[in-house]
């Protein structure tokens, strides 16, 4: 692996190569809820906080790509400490939405950060397909439009509870669609960060 990649995120056979174990067993420690991770497509990733969580925990010295990022961290909470715990927040919600069984999908503004399966599934694309995404790509306009009416009400009124509104899903390449409930709540307070649960019926 190149050392002086600066990611987010590790593959299983990364991780398993730090820890002296098969990825598989990385795989099965994820499935299990000892590693937290996040699954892309058949895959997981394990975001680069849990890998250190985890090395630290076994006492096991961190290879160097580690920890120049730590020291990196370091000096960006020094010296920003107004931002400490954000992105963590975020990398936690993106756990999160893997746990919720109704199709769910959080984003920032009107872009898709991540989507669980049981989303990918009623969009008929796949998780890695979904990151990125314009919201206006899944839902039709006016749906889109009540998204962001909401997120533009969350910002005045943060501590609000979760609203739910009626939206048409585009579910295939044909642009037919599907019609949901979708339920929205705001993140932590986190400006332009909100979690979508869409109830098909």
């Amino acid at each position: 692996m190149n050392e002086t990649m600066n990611k987010a995120f590790y593959s299983t056979p990364e991780v398993a190569e730090w820890l002296g174990v098969f990825h598989t067993t990385v795989r099965r420690w994820i499935e299990r809820g000892d590693i937290n991770g996040v699954r892309v497509g058949r895959n997981y990733k394990v975001p680069v906080e849990e890998v250190i969580r985890v090395m630290d925990a076994h006492g096991i010295s961190l290879p160097k790509v580690l920890r120049r990022y730590q020291l990196k961290q370091k000096r960006d909470d020094s010296s920003m400490s107004h931002h400490v715990g954000r992105s963590s927040s975020i990398l936690q919600k993106l756990l999160i939405v893997e746990e919720i069984e109704d199709p769910a999908v959080i984003c920032r503004n009107e872009a898709i950060l991540g989507a669980n399966q049981a989303f990918a599934d009623l969009m008929g694309l796949s998780q890695t397909d979904l990151i990125g995404l314009d919201i206006s790509e899944v839902m039709d306009e006016s749906s889109r439009e009540k998204l962001v009416s909401f997120a533009q009400r969350r910002m005045s009124r943060p501590a609000k509870g979760p609203s739910d509104f009626v939206a048409h899903l585009k579910t295939d390449n044909k642009m037919k669609k599907k019609r949901a409930r979708i339920a929205v709540s705001s993140l932590d307070h986190m400006k332009g960060v909100s979690l979508l649960i869409a109830r098909a019926y």
